[in-house]
């Protein structure tokens, strides 16, 4: 049996016998018939206590495949046919398939094996009864506890090796039954719990993760309009969606150099070497022009006056 069918399903049920119609000439394919469900209570199965199907409410849309003991890699065959009524319950009406696993049942039942019917269904809704209270159900009245599916869809048939014994071992439908005289297994519930942990973690990462990309979102929103005062500038919607989209560092580089080209230079006083700053701050003047107010004369140092009378000859 595959490990993925190994899986305990508590919506599977072993309920009905099924007969395998006798091989006629000239029909290429054997076709069976059976009770799926009889609208009872069930009592025997693994997981629920008391539990029944409500037939008004139940379903099964177009054809549905007919599979060995619960197991979509072994396809038997498929329901062409069905009835539901408060009489005779869920009865339904199919072909085998020519495949190895259809040509077993059709065998096995021609010699003799007494083939068991489980279903697969799932309820829209799953009503608890309390004790105390009671419900009707199919055209009868149920005392609680017990359980009522709603809205039941039957997803598959399943051609069975045995039904369900008094244990509450349903052993064709692949079901690990509860045992309450033993300690019970826990290695599915730990299980449950480590995947219940690492669906926490992953949304706290998740919850973290948001808050960060806020976080650095007004961080850039608050840089944005900081370059917009110091540059006295208002940034169309565009470029501020696309400074949003930088990198810290490639924003970072981009409002330097709009603040650098963005300021105008200042006009800067030439240096002047200190050897040649008494020369220049005095008037070169010959003869007697160049009088300055008060009437004082400037005349060159002995080295220009030198440098000057070199210069004329």
């Amino acid at each position: 049996m595959p490990e993925e069918d190994k899986k305990p399903n508590q919506y599977c049920f072993q309920l009905g016998q099924l007969s395998v119609d006798a091989e006629q000439e000239g029909k290429k394919k054997r076709t069976f018939s059976g009770i799926a469900y009889s609208g009872e209570v069930i009592t025997d199965h693994w997981y629920w206590d008391r539990i029944i199907f409500d037939l008004d409410s139940m379903s099964i849309k177009g054809r549905i495949p007919a599979l060995l003991d619960h197991s979509s890699r072994q396809r038997a065959g498929a329901i062409n046919t069905h009835s539901i009524n408060h009489q005779s319950g869920l009865t339904v009406s199919g072909d085998l398939m020519t495949n190895e696993f259809g040509t077993q049942v059709a065998q096995d039942s021609d010699d003799g094996f007494p083939w068991q019917m489980s279903v697969r269904i799932d309820p829209s809704a799953i009503e608890e009864i309390q004790a105390g209270a009671s419900v009707t159900v199919n055209g009868k009245v149920h005392q609680g506890p017990i359980t009522v599916f709603r809205g039941g869809r039957i997803r598959e048939v399943s051609f069975c090796a045995l039904g369900a014994d008094d244990n509450t071992n349903a052993v064709a439908a692949s079901h690990s039954p509860k045992n309450f005289h033993q300690p019970e297994d826990t290695n599915v519930t730990e299980l449950e719990q480590a995947n219940a942990k690492i669906k926490e973690l992953e949304t706290k990462n998740s919850e973290l993760e948001a808050e960060n990309k806020q976080f650095a979102a007004d961080k850039r929103e608050a840089e944005i309009k900081t370059l917009e005062t110091e540059l006295k500038k208002e940034f169309s919607t565009e470029d501020k969606k696309k400074f949003s989209a930088l990198d810290d560092t490639s924003f970072g580089f981009m409002a330097s150099q709009l603040r650098q080209f963005s300021v105008p230079a200042t006009t800067s006083t030439p240096v002047v070497n200190p050897a040649l700053a008494h020369l220049f701050n005095h008037q070169a003047t010959s003869g007697d022009g160049g009088n300055q107010s008060g009437g004082d004369q400037h005349k060159f140092t002995t080295g220009a006056q030198a440098f000057a009378n070199q210069k004329g000859k």
